[in-house]
C-alpha cells in the first residue's frame, strides 16, 4: 500500500511535460531559424567578396558581372534550396583602373516552414564587398 504522502503528486509529470514541451518546442524551431539565418548570411559574405575579387581581375563590364555571377552561384551551392534559386549579384561601380569595383549579392531565405513562431515569410538578405581594380591593369570602358 502507498503511503498518503505520495497521492498529491500522481500526474504531475504528465503535467510537466504538456507545459514544458511547446515551450522547447518553439525554442528549437527559434534557434533553427537563427541558424539558417547566420548560416546564409555568412555563405552571402563570402559571396559577395569572392564575387568581388573574381570580378575586379576583368577587363569589361560585361565579363566582370559574368565573373560575379559564376562566383556566386558556386559558393551559394551550400545554401539552402530557397536562397540557391534567388541568389543573384550585381556589380554597382564603374569598371576604372585604380579604383574600388563593388559588389552587391542578395537572397531571399524562404521561413514558411517555420511558420509557428510567427516569422512565416520571406527575408532577403543583401551583402556589399568591394574589390581594387590593378591600377595598370588594360580596362576597356564599360563594354
Amino acid at each position: 500500500m502507498r503511503s498518503p504522502q505520495f497521492r498529491g503528486e500522481r500526474g504531475t509529470m504528465a503535467l510537466e511535460m504538456v507545459i514544458l514541451a511547446p515551450i522547447l518546442l518553439i525554442l528549437f524551431m527559434f534557434l533553427l531559424a537563427c541558424g539558417r539565418y547566420f548560416q546564409t548570411s555568412s555563405l552571402l559574405e563570402s559571396a559577395a567578396r569572392d564575387g568581388a575579387r573574381a570580378a575586379s581581375q576583368s577587363r569589361s563590364l560585361p565579363e566582370a558581372q559574368g565573373r560575379l555571377d559564376d562566383a556566386v552561384s558556386r559558393t551559394m551551392d551550400q545554401s539552402i534550396k530557397s536562397c540557391k534559386a534567388t541568389a543573384a549579384g550585381t556589380v554597382t561601380s564603374a569598371l576604372t583602373a585604380g579604383a574600388p569595383l563593388s559588389v552587391e549579392v542578395t537572397c531571399t531565405i524562404d521561413y514558411r516552414d517555420l511558420n509557428l513562431l510567427g516569422i512565416g515569410g520571406d527575408t532577403t538578405i543583401t551583402k556589399r564587398f568591394s574589390s581594387s581594380v590593378d591600377p595598370y591593369r588594360g580596362v576597356r570602358d564599360g563594354s
